[in-house]
């Protein structure tokens, strides 16, 4: 089903075996949210490589210690046993070559043994930090490796030598999984399922895009419960997450309406969405420009989708109705697709810049809003160049576009974001008038999915 994964994950790669070349002592921080990819990169670069590799769970310390052992074992047949800290003392020193240690969810390890940092620190300080040692900490919990690891109080502060956060895969990545898709073909299964690898791996490249859609919301499939199982995995209350964030997916976009809509007390909402934050599921978008209250957006498309329709559908869904639920997606689609690809050309603004189409260097990118007016993208180098974007997905003529640059000219000048140079942008689906132009000045320009996919197929 799955085409190579590691294309789209290249740059980790390399940084860590240039971390592995070197004949110095290294820990490395990886992490980042569940599905993301750290297990399969991690393994990956262990290949070929004198490894232990220990995927901790939620058990007490001596059965981690007696695993850890096990997993010792298995690499060098050698029988040490104990504290995992002491284990690993007694390897490096008996070991005479680089050896590689993997400790995944490491926060279970911590959980089991909350001494086990300061341990590791001392150990590392008297005689780790002189060994040929590449040791990797791994895992899901976001808010404690930022917390407990990364943070000036904790012990191992001052030690890593290298830290990397995988995040979801960006939009021009994901074209290694369906390499026979079309551009729009493309845009829908990221608006479904995102950039999470583990998400685009059940779908598949051979079938149409119908038919991975009807895949995803069929009870039965992964991707069905995947939503649900996620947040009981990762909140205290799900009741109160599911209401947040459906309301987001019916268009509530501030704090207070949210609150409201999800009988939330609305001197608690922050801390709800300041933990759907950190799970990189939503997003506090402030315009440029001006200091007016957030909007509340989805950053992770599978959650959009999920609440926008199985969510919302799930009786017709969970009743045998599959079919009739899947035509209502379908009908609909195109109007949720227009807000994904909003995001889309928001994400690629620095290619679009590296390619000569948009002229201002992108120092700032943002919305701008203010009362009944919004502006879908503004690009600037403050004091010198601003690109104003209107992204529209649909079929436009010269006529459209004619109207869209006048409203948008009119819209910029209340902004307060214009500068000595200005620019303007149309991003559409289609535009039917090829053969002319909106008035041939050079700060207009109007692009399409045809020149989209010409870009995005071009060597990055």
């Amino acid at each position: 089903m799955r085409r190579n994964f590691f294309v789209d994950r290249e740059n980790e790669l390399e940084q860590l075996e240039q971390l592995w070349k070197s004949s110095e002592f290294s820990l490395v921080f990886v992490y980042g949210r569940r599905r993301i990819g750290k297990t399969r990169l991690l393994t990956e670069f262990s290949r070929d490589k004198n490894s232990i590799y220990l995927v901790a769970a939620q058990v007490p310390y001596e059965i981690l210690c007696k695993e850890f052992s096990e997993r010792i074992k298995y690499s060098f047949d050698l029988p040490f046993s104990g504290d995992i800290v002491e284990v690993i003392d007694s390897i490096t020193k008996t070991v005479n070559k680089k050896i590689l240690i993997i400790i995944d969810e490491f926060q279970y390890v911590v959980e089991a043994d909350n001494s086990f940092p300061s341990r590791l620190q001392r150990l590392i300080d008297s005689e780790l930090s002189r060994r040929n040692l590449m040791l990797i900490l791994c895992g899901s919990a976001v808010s404690f490796f930022e917390e407990k690891l990364l943070g000036y109080k904790s012990p191992l502060f001052g030690r890593r030598t290298s830290t990397l956060r995988l995040r979801a895969l960006n939009f021009p990545q994901i074209r290694g999984f369906f390499p026979n898709y079309n551009l729009e073909e493309l845009l829908s299964v990221y608006a479904v399922v995102g950039g999470t690898p583990a998400y685009l791996e059940k779908l598949s490249g051979t079938k149409s895009f119908k038919e991975n859609l009807r895949d995803v919301v069929t009870p039965e499939s992964y991707l069905y419960d995947e939503a649900p199982s996620i947040l009981r995995q990762e909140v205290r209350e799900p009741r109160t997450y599911f209401s947040i964030l459906s309301s987001v997916a019916e268009g509530k976009t501030s704090q207070s309406e949210v609150a409201s809509v999800a009988k939330v007390d609305p001197r608690s909402i922050v801390k709800y969405v300041d933990l759907l934050e950190e799970l990189e599921i939503l997003v506090r978008v402030r315009p440029l420009g001006y200091r007016k209250p957030v909007k509340l957006h989805f950053r992770d498309n599978y959650f959009r989708f999920w609440f926008t329709y199985p969510y919302k559908l799930r009786t017709l869904l969970e009743t045998g109705y599959v079919e009739e639920a899947l035509s209502h997606i379908l009908e609909t689609f195109n109007n949720y697709l227009s807000k994904v690809f909003e995001d889309v050309v928001a994400e690629i603004a620095p290619l679009l810049y590296r390619r000569g189409v948009i002229e201002t260097r992108p120092i700032q990118i943002g919305k701008w809003w203010h009362k009944d007016m919004e502006i879908d993208l503004i690009v600037r180098e403050p004091g010198k160049s601003t690109t104003f974007v209107e992204v529209k997905w649909g079929r436009l003529g010269h006529k459209d576009a004619e109207k869209i640059f006048s409203e948008v000219e009119e819209k910029a000048a209340k902004t307060g974001l214009a500068s000595p140079e200005n620019h303007y942008l149309l991003v559409v689906k289609d535009f039917t008038d090829k053969e002319t132009s909106p008035k041939p000045e050079k700060h207009r320009k109007i692009i399409d999915l045809k020149f989209l996919n010409h870009l995005l197929e071009a060597p990055q």
